[in-house]
């Protein structure tokens, strides 16, 4: 077991005995005003009216702030005071295919926003049975799914964990998004159709601040790509050609990679500069599924 997998481990068994403490106390403070209340209407003199009343009017603040300060709660001001549209998980179209084999899928809250100029959709999440498969760390666990939604469409292509490079696009032999993804300023990444996603494991309940930090580097990895811009995702002039073209130099030399030359113009892979055939089996997925 990673040190980092143990860790996590850790911090959720913390919380979870912080959380029984929590409400074991909940509980002996329950059954200490009804136990006083109890000995109050026994004996109906003023001051313990007083009591009565006091304790009541304490019973009530306690529970709103226990309700304010659930994460669900916390969680849904924020995404409300944020503009984040509330978004059905079971009536969305997730990018990712079917589970692996004896996995589940689950989708609990999601909300659609704009970031970076470019639709995502954010959600919280739960899986077992490695049913994301390499595109997290965690076989089972709760977390962040951030899918971002491009403005054209690119091959499929991720970088998984360990270090697994899936597809043949040449953007994925960028420096800066390899150096990024070893240093872990981004997570693992998969693009499929129009999507980018990323799923980021929680330590305990999904917090505003976990969902912004998912956001925010989702979107770099977007930008790592180059496919902030429609221009950078169009159907002439993407931003895969452009590296294909840096890499084969100077067409009008006859230089070949991967592919040959005819009448001093690169053909990479069989594709001209200035075209992409678009590849990637169509996502398919929802908001529950088992395998």
């Amino acid at each position: 077991m990673s040190l980092r997998r143990l860790t996590r481990l850790t911090g959720r068994w913390a919380l979870t005995v912080m959380a029984t403490v929590a409400w074991l106390g909940a509980v002996g403070g329950l059954v200490l005003i009804l136990a006083t209340g109890t000995a109050a209407f026994s004996d109906p003199s003023p001051a313990r009216m007083w009591v009565v009343w006091l304790l009541l009017v304490a019973a009530c603040f306690l529970s709103l702030l226990a309700d304010r300060s659930r994460p669900a709660g916390v969680l849904a001001r924020h995404a409300a005071a944020a503009g984040w549209e509330r978004t059905a998980p079971g009536k969305s179209e997730w990018p990712w295919p079917g589970p692996q084999s004896g996995g589940t899928i689950r989708v609990r809250r999601a909300w659609s926003f704009t970031a970076g100029g470019l639709p995502v959709t954010a959600g919280d999440v739960r899986w077992t049975g490695r049913a994301f498969g390499g595109a997290t760390d965690d076989a089972d666990g709760q977390g962040v799914v951030v899918v971002v939604h491009l403005r054209g469409r690119v091959p499929s292509m991720a970088y998984h964990v360990p270090f697994e490079r899936i597809g043949d696009s040449p953007l994925l032999d960028r420096t800066e998004l390899r150096k990024a993804f070893l240093t872990r300023r981004i997570p693992p990444w998969t693009v499929r159709e129009r999507c980018l996603y990323t799923v980021e494991p929680a330590n305990g309940s999904v917090t505003p601040a976990l969902i912004d930090s998912a956001v925010r580097r989702a979107l770099l990895i977007v930008r790592l790509l180059d496919l902030t811009s429609e221009a950078g995702t169009s159907e002439a002039g993407t931003s895969e050609v452009r590296t294909s073209e840096a890499r084969t130099g100077e067409a009008g030399k006859g230089e070949i990679l991967n592919g040959e030359v005819h009448a001093g113009e690169a053909r990479i892979n069989g594709v001209r500069p200035g075209t992409v055939r678009p590849k990637g089996p169509r996502a398919e997925g929802g908001a529950d599924t088992a395998g």
